[in-house]
């Protein structure tokens, strides 16, 4: 018995020591720069949003907060190198929905489980998509899409970023809703994407706002809906909601997460800096030069979205037949 007790006590005592150093170091956290891993090269989109809040948190953190991109296979290569690193709140990746919530329905296996490898932050952008098309296309509402496609079936294509993103299954999801056989078209990347789609290879697509702003302005393109709500930017385009079309609820969304078992008084600090920044005049001037805008959440409302998106996304990829190159 008195073996037992002693144990006992020493394993108390080894878990009171670790809460405590735990606590120290994240009363002293950061006294180092953070790494802040971004699964894009840099200009891409994610980089961009990376780099302003980067900006702004090393300004209130009082450490740099240094952006490294590691592009390439879809995202995988930063996705594990964080799941591998040490848990202490000096490496961070800027996630988004397809690393989180799509990638792992579009393959067998990947080196890090999103529930197990992870303590989300939070989210740090959410927009939604818009429904262009490209003018040539007799199309100039929802309602005349729908008609058109019915009309004339695989004569509406739709470009996308690649099989299985989120462009591709709104257009799938839409598609099918509205009883409309199209084409998917699916590139490599926003950019070619959006060079097909202007020179009239492909007719539609369900973009990011950020990546045809400016192509709606000249006219290279015309909008017809957007996902969720009416957004300031252009306050003409309708919702898809009120064009009375299949109301497709997809957007794309960036979050910061640690690695999993990162201290939760660093992950709570690491959460105010991030809603300080996302609700900072600086912040919100720099992404809106981009057609976006910073959100945020708690680490619990970040972790109960990702398991929403997980959930519908399981069945979509699934009913899409969409897989990984």
């Amino acid at each position: 018995m008195g073996t037992r007790v002693t144990a006992l006590r020493s394993g108390v005592t080894l878990l009171a020591l670790a809460l405590s150093m735990s606590a120290a170091a994240a009363e002293s956290f950061p006294n180092k720069p953070i790494r802040l891993i971004v699964p894009v090269p840099a200009g891409a989109g994610a980089d961009f949003v990376a780099r302003a809040y980067a900006q702004r948190l090393t300004a209130t953190l009082g450490q740099q907060v240094v952006v490294d991109n590691r592009g390439g296979a879809s995202g995988i290569i930063a996705m594990d190198a964080v799941a591998k690193a040490a848990p202490d709140g000096y490496t961070l990746v800027q996630a988004t929905i397809a690393t989180l919530c799509i990638m792992p329905f579009m393959y067998k296996k990947l080196p890090y489980d999103v529930a197990r490898d992870f303590a989300p932050v939070s989210m740090t952008t959410l927009n939604p998509l818009i429904l262009v098309v490209h003018p040539s296309l007799p199309a100039h509402s929802v309602k005349d899409l729908i008609e058109y496609g019915k009309a004339n079936p695989d004569r509406v294509s739709y470009a996308s970023v690649g099989s299985g993103s989120v462009q591709h299954l709104a257009g799938f999801v839409f598609f099918k809703e509205a009883g409309v056989s199209a084409v998917h078209v699916p590139y490599k990347g926003a950019a070619p994407a959006t060079v097909d789609l202007i020179a009239g290879q492909v007719n539609t697509a369900f973009s990011g706002v950020g990546t045809v702003a400016g192509l709606l302005k000249t006219g290279k393109l015309r909008a017809l809906a957007i996902t969720g709500k009416r957004m300031d930017t252009f306050p003409g385009v309708p919702s898809l909601a009120e064009t009375g079309g299949p109301d497709v609820e997809m957007g794309l969304w960036n979050g910061i997460v640690a690695p999993a078992h990162t201290p939760a008084a660093i992950v709570r600090r690491l959460n105010a800096e991030i809603v300080k920044a996302a609700n900072s005049p600086e912040l919100n001037a720099a992404l809106a030069s981009n057609s976006t805008s910073p959100t945020s959440t708690t680490p619990e409302e970040f972790i109960a979205h990702i398991r929403a998106d997980q959930a519908r996304f399981a069945k979509i990829v699934k009913e899409s037949g969409a897989r990984a190159d």
